[in-house]
């Protein structure tokens, strides 16, 4: 059976249930449990059968049952699970998915959960105790392979947590013990928590799900900070089908009951928020970063021409050339940008490290949620004979997530031992110092509380985003990740205090849709006031809804009438929204509160223009130009208005001063245009041809086209102007 068919079956039964046709759905699942060949799920249909015949017998024979309600849906439940269960056997002997391959190959070396964890705890003694010989009786490589056997069984038990399907309650008990249990390291823990939660991204089942809240209940520390994060991620997934679970309501008012768990929820909303801006940082990276870097390479050369090469490297860096050419280029202004970003917690580093996931350590899924070790078997490797105080200073930064330390180690281990020794001790003696700065620093408990989760966040969207099989699974980070629409959490969030902040952070992320409709929320929760709808008029600008963004600022307006950002908003979104005289208006406004704008004076006139008041727009145009000091910029509008007003010396005058400063393959257009309505026609073919030779000749025609109605009101012949364009295409390549 293909896997279309197995979704479709499956789709079925959920259908049949709902429709009440519970008869036809249990023969479905016997249908498809020959598929299954599993005789314990044979005899869970037999059960299911057995108790809904029992219940429709009472039925018939008139027995009042008053928990016939409650067994119906249980039994309803079952048969879904039991469905699900069905697919999951026949997708293990045929799927080629990471998830089933897995499974097939556990199930060829059956082992338990508790023999795993006895060869983990075996393997980590032996790393101890090996440890604790003198170091001249300690061979590198043995305390590698150790540590390997160690990683290994570790990673074992995280896939078989993942694969662990149905979730039976000792299997539950079991996962519960381990996390409570102080003599196992927390990397181990922490690797446990991962393996639940792509166990239940898989599968529902509400036993794990519990599991996760009571770890974050319990346990403590960072661990219980990443539990509750898996959680989320969880019922945001489910939650469709989670708002009818008692005891999950029961767990979640505990946590609304708690401060401390609140203040988590929020933490950790808000991380999700931030994680919906890493592609918006790293296309920044991309696109407008490194593009100038690229253009700047060239320049740094020529500097560097002639340079001695033994000069002083902190005379060199500290050159004040190189620093003027940074920002003249703009790099300057985009570091600060993404230096802003990164202290704020954004993540700057995914562009540089999604590069280095190639690597065959990323092959394996475990590989992607084991936290950084400097016990690492990939560190003893990579750092044999060095002091290593790079990667302390790495690792205890708190600025690289743990996948991204990884990447970095490896990236090393790529490098000649010769080059990798000098790589590593040019940064040895700084790195220490500053170590020590950072240990100097005083120590913010809730500030490492976020940084831990921040870190935590950026590891998971890099394992959705860029693991080699990452299309087999539901990617949480590609969905809005709202939380408020979670049931039971959104509860915890909807009071209008937690609405605001929240509402204000994704105006900071500039995420405005999300924002207007949570200030529309809190509009209608009386916290309406002027600074409300500024923000809600400034998200529906960013979004182009330019009709509402001016019933917004016009809101403003009434409340606060002269307020000068707004009218300038105002101004901005009524011209967009096509409504001209009326953004003339509050241009005037403006105008009357700071006469010496140019741009508001710019502004004006471009809206004269627009409403064809050709010689009033040239008024104000004059008074940017004049107030400008004369930039090419200003000239531009009064040299095309004094065409349209049939000045053409005036025109030509103002294209003869643009020419000789930086002139465009547009402004070589107009020019023409200006030169043919005065009749100068081969003075106007030669600039055509001067845009063409820029432009090419299929952008130029295009232009022409697109003007043919200024060049038939200023009297040309429509005839000439097909002639010339045909006379270009002859004497220009396209």
């Amino acid at each position: 059976m293909i896997n279309n068919d197995i979704e479709s079956q499956r789709k079925n039964i959920a259908g049949l249930v709902e429709r009440r046709r519970v008869k036809e759905a249990i023969d479905c699942l016997r249908k498809l449990s020959v598929e299954a060949a599993n005789g314990s799920i044979m005899d869970k249909i037999d059960m299911v059968e057995q108790s809904y015949r029992y219940m429709l017998q009472y039925a018939a024979d008139g027995v009042a049952d008053p928990a016939r309600d409650d067994i119906y849906e249980d039994i309803v439940s079952k048969i879904k699970e039991i469905a699900e269960m069905l697919v999951n056997e026949i997708e293990a002997k045929t799927s080629h998915k990471l998830y089933y391959s897995t499974l097939r190959m556990l199930r060829m070396y059956p082992a338990e959960l508790d023999a795993m964890i006895t060869r983990y705890r075996e393997a980590d003694d032996a790393v101890r105790v090996y440890g604790e010989l003198p170091e001249s009786e300690r061979e590198h490589e043995k305390t590698v392979v150790l540590q390997e056997n160690k990683e290994n069984a570790a990673n074992l038990i995280f896939k078989k947590v993942w694969t662990m399907y149905p979730a039976v309650q000792p299997d539950v008990d079991k996962i519960r013990g381990l996390l409570c249990d102080t003599t196992l390291p927390e990397s181990l823990k922490q690797q446990i928590v991962a393996a639940v939660m792509m166990n239940l991204l898989e599968h529902y089942s509400e036993p794990l799900l519990l599991l996760l809240v009571d770890s974050y209940l319990s346990v403590g520390g960072d661990l219980a900070l990443k539990a509750l994060c898996c959680v989320l991620l969880v019922m945001y997934k489910y939650r469709g089908q989670i708002g009818d679970s008692g005891k999950l309501r029961s767990r979640m008012s505990e946590l609304a009951d708690d401060s401390r768990a609140c203040a988590d929820i929020m933490m950790i909303f808000l991380q999700f928020i931030r994680s919906r801006t890493t592609e918006r940082i790293t296309k920044k990276v991309q696109t407008e970063l490194v593009p100038k870097l690229m253009k700047l390479k060239p320049e740094l050369r020529n500097k560097l021409h002639g340079m001695d090469i033994d000069e002083d490297p902190e005379a060199m860096a500290a050159n004040p050339d190189w620093q003027e050419m940074l920002d003249k280029s703009g790099i300057t202004a985009k570091m600060m940008e993404l230096n802003k970003m990164q202290m704020e917690g954004g993540d700057v580093f995914l562009s540089s490290f999604a590069k280095l996931k190639s690597f065959s350590f990323f092959n394996d899924i475990a590989n992607w949620f084991v936290p950084f070790s400097m016990d690492s078997s990939v560190v003893a490797r990579v750092l044999r004979n060095s002091k290593g105080r790079l990667m302390e200073m790495v690792d205890g930064s708190g600025v690289f997530c743990d996948s991204d330390k990884y990447s970095f180690v490896l990236s090393l281990a790529g490098l000649p031992e010769d080059r990798r020794m000098a790589v590593l001790g040019q940064f040895d003696e700084q790195s220490g110092a500053m170590a020590e700065m950072a240990k100097s620093e005083l120590s913010d408990p809730e500030k490492d509380r976020e940084n831990t989760l921040n870190k935590f966040v950026q590891n998971l969207y890099r394992f959705f985003n860029l693991f080699p099989c990452r299309s087999e699974f539901y990617n949480v980070f590609a969905c809005t990740l709202n939380l408020i629409e979670v049931p039971f959490v959104g509860d915890i969030l909807s009071d209008s205090s937690n609405l605001k902040l929240i509402a204000e952070f994704y105006f900071k992320q500039e995420l405005y849709s999300d924002a207007a409709i949570l200030f529309s929320k809190l509009e209608h929760m009386s916290e309406s006031g002027a600074d409300l709808y500024q923000k809600l008029g400034f998200c529906y600008e960013r979004m182009k809804d330019y009709r509402k963004a001016v019933a917004n600022y016009e809101r403003v307006d009434l409340i606060n009438p002269d307020d000068l950002w707004t009218l300038k908003r105002l101004a901005s979104c009524r011209r967009a929204a096509g409504e001209i005289r009326e953004a003339l208006d509050c241009y005037k406004r403006i105008e009357a509160l700071q006469p010496d704008n140019t741009t508001v004076a710019n502004n004006i006139g471009n809206c004269l223009l627009e409403l064809g008041m050709v010689k009033e727009a040239l008024k104000y145009y004059f008074k940017v130009d004049y107030l400008s000091g004369n930039s090419v910029k200003t000239m531009r509008p009064i040299a095309w208005c004094s065409f349209l007003d049939g000045n053409y010396a005036q025109s030509l005058e103002y294209y003869g001063k643009i020419m000789a400063l930086k002139p465009s393959p547009d402004d070589y257009i107009n020019s023409a245009h200006v030169r043919l309505a005065a009749g100068n026609v081969k003075e106007a073919v030669d600039d055509y041809r001067k845009a063409a030779a820029d432009e090419g000749i299929n952008k130029v025609a295009a232009t022409v086209e697109a003007d043919t109605e200024y060049l038939l009101a200023a009297g040309v012949d429509k005839m000439l102007i097909y002639l010339i364009l045909d006379k270009l295409r002859y004497d220009c390549h396209p």
